[in-house]
């Protein structure tokens, strides 16, 4: 068997794993669509049920007391791990043990070797889109950083809304952008595949009646956990998005797109997700009222229901 290993999705998945298999002694490509890594787990704030910050639960499982200080942005410069950010499958040859797996490369538009993450591209950026890292609850620039914590530290271009007027260019210190970089094709050795592709999230526009995209202050979970980070659009405070003031009461409403014909099931992480904003709201507010909504609650996991006896 070749001793690598190729793992497609660098979400919590595919860090887990490639962690896991790092400290085994294999090599690892990790590869993702996305010019930064980490998917919606760099989203989330805290984790249920201890409300503890996420990034801390991605440790590897030797030698446990030695890695007590081992975190996710030491761990993904693992020297048996190779990051493959802006790469898609292509095709794969070979038998089991011994794959070749062909990837695209899209260009990221900037040399990290040289980018020092002083923002001073994006400072002088005339274009402005809206953030996917903050649901939309604002914008950012045409050359930017995921999130203050993305790994890698390099900046990436947004081909889909760059102009090319230079301005970035002109501006950077380090030489580190370049605009005429071109997509490549990689070929890779490897002894098995992982897929940890992850999900897509659940689109609530045609469920109208709630008033989604109508009515500003109807948001998504996710919109909201931004909003309860300190990295996000709020800076941690919770604040109505028609009048950027703070909320008297919120509405938690449940099981949204479920028990249908199309989605016949529960998604197993709606009831769990709402308690721990319900109560990181009430930590951010204590005088602020929260009702939860829901057809069923389900808490199934270890220690789940013990947090939801608690979030009452």
């Amino acid at each position: 068997m070749v001793g690598a290993v190729l793992i497609i999705g660098a979400g919590i998945g595919g860090i887990k794993c490639s962690l896991d298999l790092a400290e085994s002694g294999f090599k690892v490509y990790l590869a993702d669509q996305s010019p930064f890594i980490g998917g919606t787990l760099a989203q989330l704030d805290r984790w249920f049920p201890d409300n503890h910050c996420g990034m801390c639960k991605i440790l590897p499982i030797f030698s446990r007391d030695e890695s007590s200080q081992f975190c996710l942005r030491r761990g993904l410069y693992h020297p048996n791990i190779e990051l493959l950010p802006l790469s898609t499958m292509g095709r794969v040859d070979g038998d089991a043990g011994d794959f070749q797996a062909t990837l695209s490369i899209k260009p990221r538009g900037v040399r990290e070797e040289l980018c020092v993450g002083c923002d001073l591209c994006a400072q002088v950026c005339p274009v402005e889109v809206p953030s996917e890292f903050n649901e939309g609850l604002e914008n950012r620039k045409a050359i930017y950083l995921r999130n203050p914590l993305a790994i890698s530290s390099g900046y990436a271009i947004d081909w889909d809304s760059c102009t090319k007027c230079g301005a970035c260019v002109e501006k950077c210190p380090t030489d580190a952008i370049d605009l005429s970089q071109e997509e490549e094709t990689r070929k890779l050795d490897v002894g098995a595949i992982v897929l940890s592709a992850g999900f897509e999230e659940f689109n609530p526009r045609p469920w109208s009646q709630y008033g989604y995209k109508r009515h500003p202050n109807v948001i998504t979970s996710i919109q909201f956990e931004r909003m309860l980070s300190a990295s996000g659009p709020t800076g941690g405070e919770i604040l109505r998005p028609s009048d950027n003031q703070p909320p008297r009461s919120i509405a938690f409403l449940q099981c949204i797109g479920s028990r249908t014909r199309e989605r016949d099931y529960c998604s197993s992480a709606c009831c769990m997700y709402a308690l721990k904003e319900a109560v990181l709201a009430k930590e951010n507010n204590p005088e602020l009222d929260t009702e939860i909504f829901y057809m069923d609650l389900r808490a199934f996991g270890k220690g789940y229901y013990r947090y939801y006896e608690q979030a009452k």
